[in-house]
């Protein structure tokens, strides 16, 4: 069959050309091969990605996440009234995916339960070697823990033939998957997938549906799945066939990350600005500019690829630093030192990144630049101390402004920390610009509790306040002021009453930054903390010559007393940060001293999808072992309010995950207090004044096509 078919129909197009064993990646429309993906991806009701109930051997794609339910009862837990299936997984890595489940199986027992088990999984996919080579892939089901009602270990192999896949492995373990297992999957187009399947004695069929990706879900697919059992049979060897259902939502956090979307610039926050402050509104910038169909805002590109240079030096130097102000930087000085400009600014605007900031400066740098420079250096200050500068060479990023291709911009890229402007630097003006007076960033606290023996999912959830005033050079004044929202009964009266969030002032700290050699920044504290504490905490950050890795060193000592009793709580530790940018994956290894004097190392796997941080954990201390897994992402617009008086902002980093204690077989899995608790610091120059910790040359390589879009989306032109 040949395979220039006609595409009226796409996706009978693209099963024809499978059919046909033709290649049409790049030749058929891009619906149909995203409907082709569709139609295979879920995940299966054990957690693994995969089919009904067998896995699969293709992987969720490299950072997506997976959030499922399913109400499948597992024909071993037939005494329960019914069955409930919780499932989170995600591809962490290349060739990795892990994923967790939550089995809870109900009754009218004393206890409410027959089962309820937190499982962990991990799969490896195997490369291909060749080109006809079958997915190949190996796992681990409800891996270690004191419980392990659904462990097994299996190996499996998948392969297309047109719009047919067909699955074989096998596994050893628990009879939820055990012995020689296969399944056939057949795309029946628009989304839609036939399954059929054979594990353990019993056969399954079902039908899949996969939705175009949602944009208002972050590009998001929904997968909904309905399924039965034939031959199925309880302990007692009572028929338990039964019909469920499973829903499932495929977040593409990778992709989201890697894709620069079509975008308008979004509306200027209302704010009353201090006295003196030189900015003046924003011009407006229609829908119009942005005219490129494949990049965001061409027009306007073009404009800041441009330049006005031909303006006498001081009237460029005065238009830049109020475009810069337009912008929304703060305490912003320009210079011209030889050939270079050079731009300080602070940023408290554009919270959910560094790099949108700098992307704004270096292109107006760019623009207004008189017609001497060579060379645009932005230079990054958080409370007024100098931190780091990002310079680039002016003609090679008027390129990259006007076409986006980054070959020339990257250069002419450098990274320096601590530069040294205080000497030969002509300043348009000595003084510092305008700075907002302060800053009050608004989020929530979450402490929870999940597949305990007394709930399914426990919590205590509070809202958080922090007010941060600036002071002097490297200085800032923060309080924190939390207020319990609502409680579940067994945190608010019950056996977590413990872990419920307090409401009052949390912490009231005086903290001042300060470098103490070009490589090492250090941070220190002072005041109240955990409500009734006070003392001190000190944060060390060194950064290893030719590299960008990290050395974080860090102290933290409290005290409390009262008529009663005193208490002195030390928690300390050493840290290595190991990174690798071409995956943007750090390793964290490190040995702690923890707040009850038990210590012990530790050991962390972070992957970054732009903003979203995921890690992957596990520490240990003399007492116990904990593993745990986190996402870490932003709870604040791209853009916020402009600096005045005051502006309110959210969360640059809101953690959520789950964390349970390494058990042997048989042993208890409880949860305890109070062993490898680690006191965090409050104000971490990580979190306040290092981007989130990412900084660095081949960092910002990796960012310049959102330096790019920010400059696009956000600076201001005449």
């Amino acid at each position: 069959m040949p395979c220039d078919f006609v595409r009226v129909l796409p996706i009978v197009a693209a099963i024809q050309a499978l059919a046909a064993g033709c290649t049409y990646a790049g030749e058929l429309p891009m619906e149909a091969k995203t409907l082709l993906a569709q139609g295979s991806t879920g995940i299966s009701v054990f957690g693994a990605s995969g089919g009904l109930v067998i896995p699969d051997a293709r992987l969720l794609p490299d950072g997506a996440v997976s959030i499922a339910y399913s109400n499948y009862h597992d024909p071993r837990f037939s005494g329960a009234s019914n069955g409930e299936n919780y499932m989170f997984g995600m591809g962490f890595i290349p060739h990795v995916e892990i994923s967790g489940r939550l089995a809870n199986y109900p009754d009218n027992s004393t206890f409410g339960y027959v089962v309820r088990d937190l499982s962990a999984n991990v799969k490896f996919g195997l490369p291909k070697l060749f080109q006809v080579q079958p997915d190949l892939a190996v796992g681990v089901n409800d891996l270690g823990g004191g419980a392990t009602f659904f462990r097994s270990t299996y190996a499996v192999a998948s392969q297309d033939f047109g719009p047919l896949r067909a699955t074989l492995g096998g596994a050893t373990g628990q009879s939820t998957l055990h012995g020689i297992f296969g399944g056939l999957q057949l795309n029946l187009g628009n989304g839609f997938t036939a399954l059929a399947e054979r594990n353990n004695g019993a056969s399954y069929a079902g039908l899949r549906f996969g939705s175009d990706p949602i944009a208002s879900l972050g590009n998001s697919h929904l997968v909904a799945t309905v399924q039965r059992s034939f031959g199925a049979r309880a302990t007692d060897g009572r028929d338990f066939d039964h019909t469920t259902w499973g829903i499932n939502l495929i977040i593409p956090f990778g992709d989201n990350a890697r894709t620069v979307k079509q975008a308008e610039p979004a509306t200027d926050a209302i704010w009353t600005p201090p006295p003196g402050y030189r900015a003046k509104a924003v011009p407006p910038v229609t829908a119009s500019s942005f005219d490129g169909p494949a990049i965001v805002g061409q027009g306007k590109a073009e404009l800041l690829a441009g330049s006005t240079s031909s303006m006498p030096r001081a009237q460029s130097l005065q238009a830049l630093q109020d475009a810069l102000q337009k912008a929304g930087l703060e305490r912003v000085r320009v210079g011209v030192a030889n050939s270079q400009l050079v731009i300080e600014y602070e940023n408290h605007r554009y919270n959910r990144s560094e790099v949108d900031a700098i992307g704004i400066a270096l292109a107006l740098g760019t623009r207004l630049a008189p017609a001497t420079v060579t060379h645009i250096a932005a230079v990054t200050k958080k409370a007024g101390l100098v931190l780091y500068a990002t310079s680039v060479d002016r003609q090679r990023y008027q390129i990259f402004m006007k076409d986006g291709d980054v070959y020339e911009a990257r250069e002419g890229l450098e990274f320096t920390l601590k530069p040294n402007n205080e000497s030969g630097v002509q300043w348009f003006d000595e003084q510092e610009g305008a700075r907002g007076y302060s800053r009050i960033q608004l989020e929530p606290l979450l402490k929870s509790f999940v597949g305990t023996e007394v709930g399914v999912y426990d919590y205590s959830l509070a809202a958080s306040a922090r007010t941060i005033v600036p002071l002097w050079k490297g200085a800032e004044g923060v309080a924190t002021y939390v207020e319990n929202i609502s409680d579940s009964s067994n945190v608010r009266n019950g056996p977590f009453n413990y872990a419920s969030l307090r409401s009052g002032l949390k912490t009231a700290t005086l903290n001042q930054s300060f470098w103490i050699t070009n490589r090492l920044l250090n941070t220190v504290s002072v005041g109240k903390y955990l409500y009734n504490y006070t003392g001190m905490q000190d944060e060390a950050t060194f950064f290893v010559p030719g590299r960008e890795d990290q050395v974080r060193l860090a102290y933290t000592r409290l005290k409390y007393s009262d008529a009663f009793q005193k208490t002195t709580l030390v928690n300390s530790g050493a840290f290595y940060r190991w990174n690798y940018q071409p995956l943007n994956l750090w390793v964290e290894a490190g040995y702690s001293q923890y707040a009850q004097k038990d210590r012990g190392p530790s050991v962390s796997v972070s992957r970054w999808f732009g903003d979203i941080q995921a890690q992957a954990y596990i520490r240990r201390s003399d007492q116990a072992t904990f593993a745990g897994f986190q996402l870490a992402f932003p709870l604040t617009p791209r853009q916020g309010m402009r600096p005045g008086l005051t502006h309110i902002e959210g969360a640059s980093q809101f953690a959520y995950g789950l964390e349970t204690r390494i058990a042997s077989s048989g042993e208890c899995n409880c949860i305890t207090r109070d062993v490898a608790q680690e006191i965090p610091i409050e104000y971490s120059a990580r979190n306040f004044l290092l981007n989130r910790g990412r900084v660095g040359k081949n960092y910002l390589v990796s960012q310049l096509p959102r330096m790019r879009e920010a400059a696009v989306l956000f600076a201001p032109l005449e």
